[in-house]
């Protein structure tokens, strides 16, 4: 067994849990994970039992299934996140990329020790890895590839691994100095092919669906919005939010913050309502005043309004983050059309408005006497709204969130606790909700 000291303790625990249940497995592309420096983990299990096993240890530790053998065959991969760190296990059944294995596994195994590939078997999994997935090599490969290249004395051995396989003339003109161009690439695949004509089926499914992802029109994020009344802590979870989130986003597709507050439009200008932001802002604060007609026309074509600007912000601003699988965070959503206007319980304009659903709600509440006494975030001044609003705002807020299935999170406790609340409730569902796309 391989020293494990200078890995990271996660997936050093995990590796542990590994040889307890006395699984057959080898570290693969791991030389990075030897030194600290990554918190990818790939291994390469010996016998389908050893895969399966290997998948129940992690689904029992916490780790979810990210990816499965519908995105790629031969391959599964797991994750966990903490709220701080995250922590990915990749688990391969066979030496293979894009579907089509390229080396035997068995004699990797034979040849092996202390769960590391011999130099040899090392020198063609990083070949292979640049030139059937990679199609690069970066610095760090490179001096893998040197290093591996001078250490491998079995050239008998490589030789019947590439003709078996049909990629040892791309190897060849790849071995000098590990440059890598389209030309390698094809003659790779190709040689790879003529040795099993079928598999072209199986790099036109993965071609194909990856053309249809790209240009479907589906919403594939997700999107998570924060609610509450003014002064409810909504945009110092945000940031503290994206910040949280960024280790997970980062491995998956990317965050993107937006707020959903005031905002003035072109829309705005199309329209007889005031389009300078003091005007609109002073018409703001005279529909939210505590007073609640019977029926209110100019109200209800306000509402009207303002939900078609919301919505051109959403299509505009959201919808493309979405489109390309990120995880979006919105300060406020159109649940202000509710919280935001008294008039809003008597509405019939409301009610018959779609509003694009959040993948995940939050209603951040506090007493009216908290919010009343914070200071704004980053604002040496904040106005204070009067009492009687903030007290109507969270009343309606609370019947938003009852009605939209919305968790409610207590702001007066440690702001710190707030955000791990939120990411313990939602992390698995975001990637979940990833994984079905």
């Amino acid at each position: 067994m391989t020293n494990i000291t200078t890995i990271p303790s996660e997936l050093k625990r995990i590796l542990t849990l590994f040889n307890d249940s006395d699984l057959g497995y080898l570290l693969f592309k791991c030389e990075h994970i030897l030194q600290g420096k990554n918190k990818n983990l790939d291994v390469l299990l010996r016998t389908i039992d050893d895969y399966y096993n290997s998948s129940q240890i992690l689904e029992q530790q916490g780790y979810l299934l990210y990816l499965n053998e519908q995105t790629e065959k031969y391959k599964k991969m797991y994750i966990l996140f903490d709220g701080k760190n995250l922590s990915a296990v990749h688990l391969h059944r066979e030496v293979a990329w894009h579907g089509i294995i390229v080396l035997d596994k068995e004699n990797i195994f034979e040849r092996a020790n202390k769960r590391l590939p011999s130099p040899e078997d090392s020198l063609l999994i990083h070949s292979a890895h640049a030139l059937f997935e990679n199609f690069k090599v970066t610095d760090y490969h490179r001096t893998l590839l040197e290093k591996y290249k001078q250490e491998a004395k079995d050239w008998n051995y490589i030789d019947w691994q590439l003709v078996q396989f049909g990629w040892k003339k791309s190897f060849y003109h790849f071995l000098p100095n590990f440059s890598i161009n389209s030309r390698l690439i094809t003659g790779a695949y190709g040689g790879r092919l003529l040795k099993e004509p079928l598999l072209i089926f199986t790099l036109l499914k993965k071609v194909l669906g990856a053309a249809a992802r790209k240009i479907s029109l589906k919403r594939k994020g997700y999107l998570l919005c924060l609610i509450g009344m003014n002064g409810a802590g909504k945009s110092t979870t945000k940031e503290a939010l994206l910040q949280a989130c960024t280790p997970l986003t980062g491995f998956v597709a990317g965050q993107y913050g937006y707020y959903f507050g005031w905002k003035q439009s072109i829309l705005g200008k199309v329209f007889i309502i005031p389009s300078s932001k003091n005007e609109g802002k002073k018409l703001f604060d005279k529909v939210s005043e505590e007073k609640i007609k019977l029926f209110d026309p100019f109200q209800e074509s306000l509402f009207l309004f303002v939900y078609f600007k919301l919505l051109a912000r959403y299509v505009k601003d959201i919808y493309p983050h979405l489109r390309r699988n990120e995880l979006v965070i919105c300060d406020r959503y159109f649940y202000d059309l509710y919280g935001q206007y008294p008039y809003s319980a008597r509405s019939k304009m409301l009610k018959v408005l779609p509003i694009p659903k959040p993948d995940k709600l939050f209603l951040l509440d506090a007493t009216v006497d908290a919010v009343m006494k914070r200071d704004k975030a980053g604002k040496s001044i904040r106005v204070v709204q009067p009492r009687e609003k903030l007290e109507g705002q969270r009343r309606r807020y609370l019947a938003a969130a009852k009605n939209n299935n919305a968790t409610i999170i207590n702001t007066e406790h440690n702001s710190q606790e707030n955000v791990s609340i939120i990411i313990e409730t939602s992390w698995k569902d975001y990637i979940g909700h990833c994984r079905s796309k």
